[in-house]
This record gives structure tokens, sequence and C-alpha cells, in this order.
């Protein structure tokens, strides 16, 4: 949602302002020809401006006959755009346009995320580019950068995002914003920015796994996550300290460990569990914030010939495709990723489309536990949850 102007300029500087952005939300179609502008109370609502402020910014739209007020309707648009002003592709403008920018299409997450997003907006008659940055993290940020860059600077009218936890990230992200951009966040957020967001409950999740294994009668549980942490892991974080505490079980911050995803991982996970191995009360479990990182402490252990679970429990998060296929199998927390996505562009089309313009949505889904062998505890009950 774009910021209020009413700050920073005067009364009569902000209703200007303000018309600036309606005729260009109209010249760019977010608000096609003979449809409707939103009502003054939604738009006082969107620019937290008064409402004399937007009844002058429409007056003046009114004066260049873009809108004409219609009792009892509201403001209809009267301007359409001329023929051949705009770039078009297969007749098709770009007002119906969004992007998905996201990291590892291959991994099974991100494409099942990226189905769910490109299903909603064909289902609506909308097209999704699909923007891939680089998996490594010593390039993944700079490139989603220099990407959502681009398609500010094209005109992109939305945008579906998946993003690094980076301070250049966000200037160009409050950019999009108060240039018209709609812009939802999946799975993963920057804190304060006025958009949509669709994610998982992290927290009771990992609390469930968590609980899982103190019942299991494991109380040295190490955890393992990344400097620099995503929200999505900062939430995992929390929720294992929850289910700790609840228990009567101090969280050790000796068994809380952060790996550097610069560093060659398998390396790395050899280095963390000797650091493991080597503390007075060796953990019993670890619990990895991520698939990808249980794997490569299996490997680790592995390697080491530390036995899984009988000398070390563990547990991951994502309930990627490979967790049920490596010996043992990962007790793990599944993802809802095709219906992230799907929500995601359906939170993006309701802006792109006007039909909601209020305060910034967040929305999580559930998650299930999946229990394996990889735990030490036998499979429970399959009982279906609606994702």
């Amino acid at each position: 949602m774009p910021k209020s102007k009413e700050g920073s300029h005067t009364r009569s500087l902000a209703y200007l302002q303000l018309a600036h952005e309606l005729r260009e939300r109209v010249r760019q179609g977010i608000y096609p020809p003979n449809t409707y502008l939103p009502s003054e109370r939604n738009l006082s609502l969107e620019w937290k401006a008064s409402r004399q402020t937007i009844r002058q910014a429409l007056q003046q739209l009114r004066e260049e006959a873009m809108v004409v007020s219609e009792h009892g309707r509201g403001n209809r648009v009267l301007w359409e755009k001329p023929e051949g002003s705009s770039p078009e592709k297969n007749g098709t403008s770009y007002a119906k346009f969004a992007a998905l920018v996201i990291y590892g299409i291959a991994h099974g997450g991100a494409m099942n995320i990226c189905q769910g997003a490109v299903s909603a907006m064909q289902y609506d008659g909308y097209h999704l580019i699909v923007v891939e940055v680089a998996q490594n993290v010593r390039r993944r940020a700079e490139e989603e950068a220099a990407q959502i860059r681009a398609l500010i600077d094209k005109g992109i009218r939305g945008l579906l995002i998946y993003a690094e936890p980076t301070d250049k990230n966000r200037e160009l992200l409050e950019e999009a914003l108060a240039k018209g951009i709609q812009v939802v966040q999946i799975d993963r957020y920057l804190k304060g920015l006025p958009c949509d967001y669709i994610g998982i409950e992290n927290a009771p999740a990992a609390e469930e796994i968590t609980e899982h294994l103190l019942h299991a009668g494991h109380r040295r549980i190490a955890l393992l996550s990344f400097q620099n942490a995503a929200s999505t892991c900062q939430e995992r974080l929390q929720g294992y300290c929850n289910a700790l505490k609840r228990n009567g079980v101090p969280v050790d911050e000796a068994l809380i460990t952060y790996c550097d995803p610069r560093k060659e991982r398998t390396a790395e996970m050899v280095r963390i569990v000797r650091q493991w191995r080597a503390l007075p009360e060796p953990p019993t479990a670890v619990f990895a914030v991520n698939d990808e990182l249980a794997l490569e402490v299996l490997k680790a252990m592995t390697a080491l010939s530390i036995s899984v679970p009988s000398q070390m429990a563990l547990v991951g998060f994502d309930n990627l495709f490979a967790t049920g296929l490596v010996s043992p199998a990962l007790t793990t927390v599944a993802q809802p990723f095709y219906d992230l996505g799907r929500t995601a562009a359906q939170l993006l089309l309701s802006r792109m489309q006007s039909s909601y313009v209020g305060e910034p949505r967040t929305i999580r889904l559930p998650t299930r536990l999946i229990v394996r062998q990889s735990c030490g505890t036998e499979p429970l009950p399959l009982v279906p949850v609606a994702l």
C-alpha cells in the first residue's frame, strides 16, 4: 500500500500528488475504461488521507475528463489509452502482467509455489512472468535486487516476491509500492513493509516437531539455522524455544547453532556435528530449520559414523521429495507450497483489480507433521489436514 503523503506535504500538494497517482493508475490500466474508482472511503483508508483531500484529487480528474461522477455509483473512468501508446504482447496489455521473483525452481517447494501462482493468474486471464534468481547465496540477493529494479523500470503492475532479508531489497520494494505496483510477499517477509503477506504457521509447526522429540524422551535438542536468517527461520527458532520452555526444559544457547551459508556446505556440516559431539552434554536430537540442512546433517553424520536415530535423532522442515527416499527417512513438516503460490496470486489479483484496497493482509496456512524413522519413533496415525 502506498504510504501517506500528507505527513510530508502541505494539504494542497497532497491532493495534487494523489491526483497524479490516480491518473497514473488509470493510464496504466489498473482502473480500466468504464470501471469505477474505489469509493472515497476506501481511497481514504488506502492513502491515509482526509476525505477532503480525496475529493479534491477526484475533482482534478473530473476537470481533466478522466473520470465522471455518477450519482449513486461513484466515479467512472472515461479515459482510454491511445492506440499504440504502450507496449503490448500478443495483443494483451501489460496491465495484465505480473512477475514472480523466486530462487531454486528445481527445488520442489519453489516449483509448487510457481505452479500455484500460475494457475490462479491464468484462471483470471492474467499472465505471470517467472524470474528465477541464483540459488547460490553469494549472488542471490544481488541478482534479486537487479531483477526487481528491472521489473520496476519496465512498469510491471504486480509483484510476487520470495524476498532475501536485505535492506537494498526493502528499499526497492518500498519504491515499487510508492509507484503503485502491487506487492505480495511469500513465505518470508521483510518486517514493516506495507503489503500483503502469505506464509505458514512457522512457530506452531516448530513447537509441534520439537514437542514430538521431547515426548520421545529427548532433552538435549540442538537447533540448526542460518546466520542472518530470514523471518521463517526466526519464527521456527521461536517455536523451538516456546516448546522447550513449556515443557520445563532450559534453552541452552550452546545447542542453538548457525551455519554460514557462504561456506562449502558439507565441510560446514561436518564441523558443526563435531562441535555438537564435543560438548560436555552432546545433543541427542537435532532440529534443522529446513530439509536441505537436515539432509546435509544426515550426510555429515554418516561420514562421521554416527548412527541416526540410535545415536542422534534428526528432523527437518518442508517435506521435500528427497526426505522420503533417504535412509533413514526424514521426519519433517509438510508445507502447502502450491496453496502458498495460489493464495499469493489471489491476493495480488485482488489488489490489481481494485477489488480490495484496504490495509495489508497477513494469511498463514496450516502445516502437517510427517513422522518417519529419523527421529526414532513410530509414525503417527495419518490424520487428514486441509492444506
